[in-house]
């Protein structure tokens, strides 16, 4: 869901002096000595001097694996800038807007239009002119939304004053829908030898949120398959396949779910949120550094402090912490996580960002301010019977428990309060999780580098010579549903 917002100088003032906290900041910390040479040239865009300082490099074992690691890194982000200037400026030209020098600098200058000077070329962001129209408000006109995002926002709308109106605001289930998703990945003929196994990480449904129960694989047509523990926190189905000359490589399953809406209000939380008892394993669990995304360096705690202020009481600082980005950071697609060194700071330093990305935003924020909470992603429904990828969390209250939040979809927009400041505190019932944490490993286990290493949601791919990434497959996922009466 995109809002549209105005660009007030006090909030671009705001933005600015929370980004100057976070110039040349890097919360990864390095395994090996030498590896600061490396990450600080591939940030910087010195891919060739990057590349060169690895070659030198005589290395074994574990090094010999990050080594190999800079490369695909490296490989990655040109995939994901494959445009030079003359080709932007084709693609800017095929959408209406301008494309001259001038523009196009101040754009850059103003992180609207997402360049790297990868060895001195400008190379640009594979959806760099959509993200434009976005988030240049004098380009905004020029976007056309579709009829389906037209009915998607007011049934959202309409459900949200549903969910309030049936809940009793401390996090009743309501709007109880069977879910049955089919799913097919696919590689096409010929990308992988024939006669070769293929192991597929499939996306499957948690099953410890309230939000979500009921969970049974329907079908599947690998030729081997298992089911991953309910224990794990990113759970997939494990699928294997072999190859057949000339013909693509399919993999078709379905499984059904019941899934709810979950609603507290915040006057609830308000008069129910107990101080935290820091000893417990909730909240040291949860109010822990997850490097490389979730990270609590002397830089995330100055700027949510800046936020925050004074304020003690834990349901109003996630409030003033969910406001603020909402305000400042507008929704727009975003590289893959697995080119990025540090999600939070991305956010920050470009003025923007997607779901999981102003996710792990808020929940950097808030550990660094000593409030529990954690990510949670998978799919949500929309009316089509489509399914799309997306990223959201949950905070723990004490005294309450957990409590959904959606940070992406953020303020609704709308003149009743409560439906404004909806997703602070529920979910609809339109969910599939899949994961409750990031960066987790499989079952069994993968053997190669992971496609995204952040958040799984199409699954993950491989084969006795290597990782397969997402240039080289596709997958879609549809929906059946009915209410429960």
């Amino acid at each position: 869901m995109i809002i549209r917002r105005t660009f007030s100088r006090a909030r671009v003032l705001f933005a600015s002096l929370l980004a100057i906290a976070f110039c040349g900041a890097t919360a990864f910390a390095q395994q090996y000595e030498w590896e600061g040479k490396i990450r600080e040239a591939i940030s910087e865009s010195r891919f060739a001097d990057a590349a060169d300082a690895l070659n030198k490099l005589d290395l074994s074992g574990a090094e010999q694996t990050q080594k190999e690691w800079y490369f695909e890194l490296m490989r990655r982000i040109r995939i994901e800038f494959p445009f030079n200037e003359t080709q932007i400026k084709e693609k800017l030209a095929d959408a209406g807007c301008p494309n001259d020098d001038a523009n196009m600098r101040d754009w850059e200058a103003k992180r609207w239009l997402e360049m790297r000077p990868i060895d001195g070329e400008r190379f640009y962001f594979k959806l760099a002119v959509p993200n434009l129209m976005r988030l240049n408000p004098e380009l905004r006109p020029k976007r056309v939304i579709s009829e389906a995002d037209k009915a998607t926002r007011a049934d959202r709308l309409k459900n949200c004053a549903e969910m309030i109106e049936q809940s009793d605001g401390k996090g009743k289930l309501t709007h109880g829908r069977k879910n049955v998703f089919h799913c097919v990945a696919e590689i096409p003929a010929n990308t992988i030898p024939a006669g070769e196994v293929v192991r597929y990480w499939a996306p499957f449904p948690r099953e410890w949120t309230p939000r979500q129960q009921n969970v049974e694989l329907v079908s599947c047509n690998a030729d081997v398959y298992k089911i991953s523990p309910k224990e794990d926190m990113q759970r997939c189905v494990y699928m294997e396949k072999t190859t057949v000359k000339d013909k693509p490589t399919v993999f078709e399953f379905s499984f059904k779910t019941t899934t709810y809406a979950q609603y507290f209000s915040q006057e609830y939380l308000l008069g129910a949120a107990k101080p935290y008892d820091k000893n417990s394993d909730v909240y040291k669990e949860y109010t822990a550094e997850y490097l490389p995304h979730m990270i609590k360096t002397d830089a995330m705690k100055q700027w949510a402090d800046a936020i925050v202020g004074d304020e003690t009481n834990p349901v109003k600082i996630v409030s003033k912490i969910f406001d603020k980005i909402d305000e400042l950071y507008p929704w727009a697609s975003s590289n893959e996580y697995g080119t990025m060194l540090c999600i939070p700071e991305y956010v920050i330093r470009e003025g923007h960002g997607d779901c999981g990305m102003l996710t792990l935003l808020l929940i950097s924020a808030l550990r660094s301010e000593g409030i529990p909470c954690k990510w949670q992603s998978g799919w949500t429904m929309h009316l089509d019977n489509v399914c799309g990828m997306h990223d959201w969390g949950e905070i723990y209250y004490e005294g309450v428990g957990w409590v959904p939040v959606d940070m992406s979809y953020g303020l609704m927009n709308c003149d009743d309060p409560l439906i404004n400041n909806i997703y602070k505190s529920a979910l609809d019932q339109y969910r599939l999780v899949i994961n409750d944490n990031i960066g987790c490993k499989f079952t069994p286990e993968k053997k190669y580098f992971r496609s995204e290493p952040v958040d799984f949601q199409k699954g993950e791919m491989e084969w006795k010579d290597g990782n397969i990434y997402f240039d080289k497959w596709s997958f879609e996922m549809t929906v059946e549903f009915e209410k429960i009466k």
